[in-house]
């Protein structure tokens, strides 16, 4: 706060040296390859609106960015705006966003570090604190995380293994240059990244979102261990073992300014990089939690009559308007399929109206049981809002689960009773405990085993954990389900560990084609999954038979049947 603030005062009493030109309402400082495409005039922001040059390809509350093409060149417009009291108070501490990332552009492009080029940024031409723009010459490149969920996820499986390598390699001595030139990203994630893939294969990567990146010395490993962290974040989940440990390699063969380091340390400096990114994952996952009860710029609120709740935006307003004026009369319509009607809850697939065509969903209602629970649905969250916080929950932990479309309850005297749950529908899924064939085949037997592994090593116990609470997507993806009961914690234990396990082992006990081998299998997988633990198989198939005994004795007890 006080580097920001010190910046402050220093663009009140340094001149910029730019050209400063007036377009109506708006004031541009233009440097001068800013003035060889745009003229003397300067930018013409609100002709370009106005005349349909401006094409809108990125909007959320804080920012609109926006394609131009003009005669000397393609450009972008980034227009930040100040979406509340804090906002705008920062902006009396620090200069505009805008100009922030043109002189941070300049700076890094003058470091040698690939980073957009800045032609000019603008204000309102006002004293008070607002919105601000900033103009950056456009080029050949696209989104680095968009070329990963298209054209790479697009590529045969040999194809995704030449172009992971030269993709990591090409991160690796990126991050180098990037830190031996005292440069830190506070949010180094794909989506600041631009990716251009030429003819030769040699991947250029180029920074964006730059204006509050922190400039000094070279960094240290301390500070290069934080940094990377961040930035190893999207692919600890996404990435193996082994691509990781190439882009490390890479990442420390390329750091001139670091001292060199023997195997052991590097080793060493390896493990410290996993650990404080997992520790990072797990900060940034709880206190992300919250960010699903209200409404922010994935999220708004939906009301209509006596039914409230919440919808991701991309949903449009018309699609929500009947289902929210009369939620039960869907499970009752033309068209629609009940996939489960019972004393707790009813669910329902049918078909949602979209600008791309009909959406299939599937709408789950959780009924009233009792007199008191409108009132217990008051003092703590209620069974639905529970599922919709717990299914973004795996999902921003790269978990597989349908993701929740829209929650609401409709009140009845001022307190919530029944609730609705809206999601999207797993393809073909069946569910695991009626796979064709009951035995699965030996990949989804694996596949289901690293993603039990990856539930747990990152902090969520599901607590219901049998059979038809897992669905096959396709007949082979592992997909998790009905999450009322999920918890997420720092770690979760062994005996934890083993007791979920425990309750899927107790759904198959009676499938005669679920040998011990195939049991055997499939703990070991979960094992090979993930680092290993200090006890070994042995132990844990004893942990896991014991708690599968247990289970079996205690729905003996009550007179519950396994499911």
């Amino acid at each position: 706060m006080l580097a920001d603030l010190f910046h402050k005062l220093a663009t009140l009493t340094r001149p910029t040296g730019l050209p400063v030109v007036r377009d109506g309402r708006h004031v541009w400082r233009v440097s001068p390859a800013g003035a060889a495409v745009f003229g003397r005039d300067g930018p013409q922001l609100t002709r370009w609106v106005a005349d349909g040059l401006a094409v809108v390809v990125k909007a959320n509350p804080a920012r609109t960015v926006y394609r131009v093409e003009l005669p000397a060149a393609t450009v972008f417009v980034k227009h930040c705006r100040i979406t509340g009291p804090r906002a705008w108070a920062r902006e009396w501490i620090r200069p505009p966003k805008a100009r922030l990332e043109f002189d941070n552009a300049t700076t890094l492009r003058m470091r040698g570090v690939p980073a957009i080029e800045p032609l000019a940024w603008g204000s309102n031409d006002t004293r008070w604190p607002g919105e601000s723009y900033l103009i950056t010459r456009g080029v050949a490149a696209v989104p680095f995380l968009d070329f990963l969920e298209t054209e790479y996820a697009a590529l045969p499986p040999a194809g995704q293994r030449a172009t992971g390598q030269q993709l990591t390699v090409a991160l690796a001595e990126f991050f180098a240059r990037l830190h031996d030139a005292g440069i830190a990203h506070p949010d180094p994630h794909p989506g600041n990244l631009l990716l251009e893939m030429p003819a030769c294969r040699v991947p250029r990567l180029t920074l964006l979102d730059l204006h509050a990146v922190r400039l000094g010395p070279p960094l240290s490993w301390h500070k290069s261990r934080a940094n990377l962290a961040l930035f190893n974040r999207f692919f600890q989940l996404r990435a193996g073992r082994p691509e990781r440990a190439r882009f490390w390699h890479h990442y420390r063969r390329t750091r001139a300014s670091l001292p060199l380091a023997s195997p052991a340390e590097l080793r060493a400096q390896a493990r410290e990089l996993e650990a404080e990114t997992h520790a990072s994952n797990l900060h940034l996952w709880a206190k992300r939690e919250g960010r699903w009860l209200g409404s922010n710029r994935t999220l708004r609120r939906v009301k209509r009559g006596d039914v409230r709740g919440l919808a991701v935006r991309d949903v449009p307003d018309y699609a929500l308007r009947s289902l929210l004026e009369n939620p039960d009369a869907v499970f009752a319509q033309p068209g629609t399929r009940v996939l489960k009607d019972s004393k707790t809850s009813t669910v329902a697939a049918f078909e949602l109206p979209s600008p791309a065509g009909p959406v299939p969903v599937v709408l789950k209602r959780v009924n009233v049981r009792s007199a008191a629970e409108p009132l217990k649905n008051f003092v703590r969250r209620s069974a639905v809002v529970r599922s919709w916080v717990n299914g973004h929950t795996l999902r921003d932990r790269g978990l597989p689960t349908p993701r929740p479309l829209a929650v609401f309850q409709r009140y009845r005297r001022g307190l919530p009773a029944e609730g609705y749950l809206l999601t999207e529908v797993v393809p073909d899924a069946v569910p695991l405990d009626a796979a064709p064939g009951a035995a699965l085949p030996r990949d989804v037997l694996v596949d289901l085993a690293r993603t039990l592994r990856a539930m747990h090593d990152r902090g969520v116990s599901h607590r219901d954990l049998k059979a038809s609470n897992v669905l096959l997507g396709r007949g082979r993806d592992p997909v998790l389900i009905d999450l009322v009961g999920v918890r997420t914690v720092a770690a979760i234990g062994v005996a934890r560990r083993a007791k979920e396990l425990a309750r899927l082992n107790a759904s198959f006990l009676a499938a005669a084609a679920v040998t011990r081998g195939e049991r055997l299998r499939f703990l070991l997988a979960y094992l090979g999954a993930g680092p290993a633990f200090q006890v070994g198989w042995k132990s844990w198939w004893e942990l896991v038979s014991r708690a599968t005994a247990d289970k079996v004795a205690r729905n003996r007890r009550v007179g519950r049947a396994l499911g």
